[in-house]
């Protein structure tokens, strides 16, 4: 039995991934600089985004309402950019959500820190996932925080 033609295809999709995960990020720094340019920020993207791995951003303003996220929010939550714009990401939140996590992050945007924490969220649909938050704040030119960006991973429940 040969398989050639489909180790080769093994081989080949795994640089198709890799490709257009490569456009993915390409097209959300794009989308990054056209905020950094709007609102001045003083905050390194590409650099951020390229050291960090991640599958969702959001980015909140200092009121901690959304005013962005990516594809990769609505495919980890199943919630779009319409339906999140204006809110606050506590709509994410539930029951096993831990207030000592949630208390620790209020600790972190109070003294203009980054942020890395682990909490129970909720899809759409309304089945728990753990989310990996890193929580950056965004100086604008005058070095207050006028928004944040968090990177977000799904962890594996076991």
């Amino acid at each position: 039995m040969k398989r050639g033609p489909l180790l080769s295809w093994d081989i080949y999709s795994e640089y198709i991934f890799n490709f257009f995960k490569s456009l993915r990020k390409k097209k959300e720094i794009e989308r990054l600089n056209q905020f950094q340019e709007k609102f001045k920020w003083d905050f390194q993207i590409e650099e951020t985004l390229f050291k960090n791995e991640y599958k969702a951003l959001v980015i909140t303003d200092k009121n901690q309402k959304i005013i962005w996220v990516n594809e990769g929010f609505k495919d980890m939550t199943g919630y779009s950019l319409n339906f999140v714009i204006n809110k606050s990401p506590k709509f994410l939140q539930g029951e096993k959500t831990c207030r000592k996590t949630l208390q620790n992050i209020r600790e972190h945007l109070a003294k203009n820190s980054i942020c890395e924490e682990s909490m129970v969220n909720y899809r759409k649909d309304g089945r728990e996932y753990i989310c990996e938050i890193k929580i950056y704040p965004i100086l604008n030119s005058n070095h207050k925080v006028e928004h944040y960006l968090a990177l977000e991973n799904e962890l594996q429940l076991n």
